[in-house]
């Protein structure tokens, strides 16, 4: 009879290989892409040995904690009981039970791998999905063969952190101790079955350098985002779902002095700030501390700037426009689900916000999450596609297009000079607009320069240089 594990790893005749990542292969097979990781599959007998190897740290309530302790575990009980193992059977069989008992099971390596942003379980028997940064979602070669198996796992990473999933929670969101999100649900949410969604936290954000080198951005207007970033300026970055919002968002806090006071309140710890006067704020559900309540304490922290983080609501849009209304900040910042520029907008008057007050807004920066089809090649790509600043014309706002993205010349296109932004950053810099435009392409020269594999750290200390 054959040995059932809880999870299964499915072997593809693949007909293309895309690409090689540290955890497997990518591969085309049959018009569809693939990750085919390189965990182990384990023969019938090694499985045997395997659950063997699990029951007996079940019975006996085995306290595994590093892969030290797993190693002398494995060599005990192959001595005990007289199994004499290869060096290949050895090296699969410790790595699978070092993830099992210490780590995250067989996601371990698929958390590892940096090119991924998102994990995605589905249910049992149904292959797990990654979304790659490159080649967009893939279908694994790995399934759960059970609900539970699922279900441990998923409280395996969340109980450390006060959440339970279970039939009276069936819902729970939970930022795991490297950063990461989890959101998981199950019955009676969960009509279709257990499932959850890891959104990975980047240990190395990006620089300004690697979204313009990922073509989301052009040099030119990034350049411009530099000496808007140095004055009082307020943004707000809008966008489809896994646009990357808080990733450009991030990557533009580089343009900082390094000792200007940051106060980020956020749902969900996403920003890592290179900015040494920096204080990050939680929102706390069980005691009923929330966003709106964070902001008001921020009034009292004399922060040069804020970061509001996403806003999802009514009261989140208008703690952001608080933010801006009392005048203590030099600029606020937030995140916003929009697809351009002027239905962010309509999103924002709908919320109660008069127009006169959504001209503290100084830019709206729009970046999308696009599909396309090539030679019967789909692919994603995160592009800039409007750059705006609101103007007040007669009483009315306007927003004034500063960059807007070509479909068909695929590029981030400049339309219209600033006039308000402009003016602020003549008054910081006290030069005049015709020396600010130099100054722009100095700073364009330095982006394009530069080596586009130096660290976020590495580009934060470049820039201080050149204030």
């Amino acid at each position: 009879m054959k040995q059932k594990m809880d999870f299964q790893i499915t072997q593809l005749d693949y007909s293309k290989e895309l690409s090689e990542c540290g955890c497997g292969k990518i591969v085309d097979y049959q018009g569809q892409r693939y990750l085919l990781t390189n965990i182990p599959d384990l023969s019938e007998k090694e499985k045997a040995f395997y659950i063997k190897l699990l029951e007996e740290i079940k019975v006996t309530q085995k306290e595994l904690k590093t892969r030290g302790d797993v190693y002398f575990f494995l060599k005990e009980y192959c001595l005990e009981n007289l199994i004499l193992l290869n060096k290949e059977q050895r090296e699969k069989i410790l790595n699978l039970l070092e993830w099992e008992c210490i780590n995250e099971s067989v996601l371990t390596p698929l958390l590892h791998e940096p090119e991924f942003e998102e994990i995605v379980i589905n249910g049992q028997k149904k292959p797990l999905m990654v979304y790659h940064r490159i080649f967009g979602w893939l279908t694994t070669n790995i399934q759960f063969e059970n609900e539970e198996k699922i279900k441990t796992l998923i409280n395996k990473m969340a109980s450390p952190l006060g959440r339970q999933l279970s039939y009276h929670t069936p819902l729970i969101n939970a930022v795991l101790k490297n950063g990461s999100r989890l959101n998981a649900s199950m019955n009676p949410v969960a009509f279709s079955g257990i499932n959850a969604t890891i959104r990975k936290f980047k240990e190395n954000p990006l620089t300004p350098l690697n979204i313009i080198d990922y073509g989301t951005i052009s040099s030119s207007a990034t350049a411009f985002l530099w000496l808007a970033m140095q004055t009082n300026c307020s943004i707000l970055i809008c966008g489809n779902t896994g646009s990357g919002k808080t990733t450009t968002l991030n990557a533009l806090f580089c343009f900082l002095p390094k000792d200007e006071r940051v106060i980020v309140a956020e749902e969900t710890p996403e920003l890592t700030l290179p900015q040494t006067h920096t204080i990050k704020l939680n929102t706390a559900e069980q005691v009923n501390v929330n966003l709106g309540t964070l902001i008001d304490n921020t009034f009292r922290m004399r922060p040069d700037r804020v970061i509001v983080g996403e806003i999802r609501n009514k009261e989140e849009a208008n703690a952001f426009v608080n933010t801006m209304l009392a005048g203590q900040a030099r600029g606020s910042y937030a995140t916003f689900h929009a697809e351009s520029a002027i239905e962010a907008i309509q999103r924002l008057k709908s919320f109660g916000i008069e127009e006169k007050v959504l001209a503290s807004i100084d830019l709206i920066i729009v970046q999308k999450r696009i599909n396309l089809i090539e030679k019967n090649n789909r692919r994603e790509e995160r592009r800039v596609t409007e750059i705006c600043e609101t103007i007040k014309e007669g009483g009315k706002l306007e927003l004034r297009e500063l960059f807007k993205y070509s479909f068909e010349k695929k590029k981030l296109e400049k339309k219209n000079e600033s006039i308000q932004l402009m003016d602020k950053i003549s008054k910081t810099f006290s030069k005049n607009n015709k020396e600010i435009k130099k100054l722009i392409k100095e700073k364009e020269k330095i982006l394009t320069n530069l080596q586009k594999d130096i660290t976020f750290w590495e580009f934060f200390n470049i820039v201080e240089r050149e204030k």
